[in-house]
């Protein structure tokens, strides 16, 4: 019969779908920890996204910290429009909050602190 070339064929189409999918799992995972990880990632820098709401379809307004100057931006398909200079005491209600010392300090990991033990246990 016949019946295995047919066979050989599907396995095949099969083997190289699953080796596309896993080509695009392990990418976005190696791009996601060496190209920033996203819009919130970079903390440390001089200007920092403190928030984010969309306002419309491909419309939204930035919270942004730059420097010590803190701005509220209209962002657009066409641009940014610095609609506010906002106060120190107003920009500071957006800063993340301080790591607590002390007692505090010891509460649980969070999830990527837990991935990452869980990775070394393998």
């Amino acid at each position: 019969m016949d019946l295995w070339p047919q066979v050989l064929s599907v396995a095949g189409l099969l083997a190289i779908i699953l080796l596309v999918l896993a080509g695009a799992y392990f990418f976005t995972r190696w791009a996601g920890q060496n190209m920033g990880g996203g819009l919130f990632a970079a903390r440390g820098g001089r200007i920092q996204v403190l928030d984010r709401a969309a306002v419309g379809r491909d419309q939204a307004l930035l919270v942004v910290k730059a420097g010590q100057r803190y701005l509220l931006l209209g962002s657009t398909p066409t641009g940014l429009t610095l609609l506010a200079e906002l106060t120190r005491e107003e920009g500071e209600c957006w800063d993340p909050p301080m790591p607590p010392e002390g007692p505090e300090a010891k509460r649980s990991p969070d999830f990527h602190a837990l991935i990452q033990r869980l990775r070394e246990k393998k």
